[in-house]
């Protein structure tokens, strides 16, 4: 039975999800905003740069997490268009 317990703990410490993908993140309004889905996925290393409906005259960057320090690949010639 130990060594049950020894094979199990062993096989949950590989049971994570470590390199889970973010959608984005912009700087709107001065503060991290996270975006609801991923619109970088042109498969390109163009960077993914996006405007909202409600301020299209507005290009943001996207980055690939909150500290906004690494901006995000998979963009394309012209800003997706984000509704939320």
């Amino acid at each position: 039975m130990p060594m049950l317990a020894f094979v199990m703990a062993i096989g949950m410490s590989f049971a994570n999800k470590a390199n889970v993908q973010s959608n984005g993140w912009v700087e709107r309004d001065g503060v991290p905003y996270q975006l609801q889905n991923d619109p970088c996925d042109s498969g390109k290393e163009d960077l993914c740069m996006v405007r909202f409906a409600d301020d299209p005259g507005t290009v943001l960057q996207v980055y690939t997490d909150s500290s906004l320090q690494t901006p995000k690949d998979g963009g394309d010639t012209v800003a997706y268009i984000i509704s939320d």
